[in-house]
Order: C-alpha cells, then sequence, then structure tokens
C-alpha cells in the first residue's frame, strides 16, 4: 500500500520549528487519536456536543465559558463576530448584511500578521474593521489607547513569534488600556502553553489550541 506522500505525491518534511501551522501544526498524543477515532464512529446532536465540551472545557479552566473551534482563525472570527453581535438575534443571523457602526478591532501594528491567513481577513469574517495602533516596530499602551475612538469594539493581540516583538507593549498592559476604555480584550495565544495566564492577566477571551486530552 502506497503511503500518503506517495499517493498524493506529497514532499516529506522533517519539522523542527514546533507548532506551526503551515507544517500541520503538531502530532497529537495516541489518547487524542483515540478519542478522535471514537467520535467518528459515535453520533451526537452537534448542538449539545457544543455546549457540554464548552462546559466542560470552561470548568477544567475556571473561566466563564468556552467553545471548541477548528482553528485560530476561526477563533478570531468567531471571538470579533461575539463582540459584536452581543445579545442581538437579528445580529446573529444577519451580521454581514447589516451595518454596524461601532465594529473597529483595535491591534497593534506589529500584531497584523499573516500566518496562514491575513488577520485582517478573520477580522473581517467577524463583522469588524481593522484599525492598526502604533508603528511595525512599535506600539506602546499611550499608541494603543490613541487609536481608540468611540467606534471601537474591542482591543486584539496577537501573542505568536510571527509578530513583532520589540517595542510592544505586552499582554497585561493591552488589557490594563482596555479596562481604561471598558473594551473586551481577545488575545489569540493558539501556541503558548499555559491555558490560564492570559485570562488571569485581564483578557476577556482568548484562543488556544491543545494537541492534548
Amino acid at each position: 500500500m502506497p503511503s500518503i506522500f506517495e499517493k498524493y505525491h506529497l514532499k516529506q518534511v522533517i519539522n523542527t520549528s514546533g507548532r506551526m501551522t503551515a507544517l500541520g501544526v503538531s502530532t497529537p498524543r495516541p489518547e487524542v487519536v483515540e478519542a478522535a477515532m471514537a467520535g467518528m464512529n459515535q453520533y451526537f446532536e452537534m448542538k449539545d456536543l457544543v455546549n457540554k465540551t464548552g462546559e466542560y472545557i470552561a470548568k477544567l479552566l475556571d473561566v466563564e465559558g468556552a467553545t471548541v473551534v477548528s482553528c485560530a482563525s476561526a477563533g478570531i472570527a468567531q471571538s470579533v463576530a461575539a463582540v459584536l453581535v452581543k445579545d442581538s438575534d437579528w445580529l446573529l443571523e444577519n451580521l454581514h448584511v447589516t451595518p454596524i457602526e461601532n465594529n473597529e478591532i483595535v491591534l497593534p501594528k506589529g500584531h497584523n500578521v499573516n500566518f496562514g491567513a491575513p488577520v485582517g481577513t478573520m477580522v473581517a469574517l467577524g463583522g469588524g474593521k481593522l484599525v492598526e495602533a502604533g508603528y511595525a516596530n512599535e506600539c506602546s499602551a499611550q499608541q494603543l489607547a490613541a487609536a481608540i475612538t468611540p467606534r471601537t469594539a474591542a482591543i486584539l493581540y496577537i501573542k505568536s513569534h510571527h509578530c513583532v516583538q520589540k517595542s510592544m507593549l505586552n499582554v497585561a498592559q493591552a488589557a490594563e488600556v482596555a479596562r481604561q476604555h471598558n473594551l473586551p480584550l481577545i488575545v489569540d495565544a493558539a501556541a503558548e502553553e499555559d491555558l490560564q495566564c492570559y485570562y488571569r492577566m485581564g483578557a476577556d477571551g482568548y484562543l488556544q489550541r491543545r494537541e492534548s486530552d
């Protein structure tokens, strides 16, 4: 039987970079593969499964709520949509055909990267309009605050090696700016290990990827 590389004419890659989306992320643990196989051979009401897994994860992490998403990009889009939709049943079903005045998502300019898809595209899919703060090589708390207007809906912070690291404010500083302006802070920390530290720093919504159970 031909290997997957032979069957689809794929180039085999040795991953020395760690968790890289472009390389298929990472190798799951055996128990994760086993759980996935068990799930694929059963039937559920998907809405019930999403709700119950979210409740389970939220309890484990001691957070208000959690939702399983397909990837970090989807998580950003859904987080932005949640900020804009809030409790509106109408917007929930008509987000992209309804003008929303306060839809600006402020992001440090050095965090506006492409890690398989542009961050701006993810924000737009969620109904938001990206606004860059600071410069490509610098963004302080003051510069982040200066980009906030009455139309700002949230602040977005990307914690990633793809982003500029030098002269950038940290998550705690971004959280303080968000608190001062009564805005939610969304943190993309998909490649980070600690599942609770950014929530404790003040993130209202944060995205993390796990390959373990």
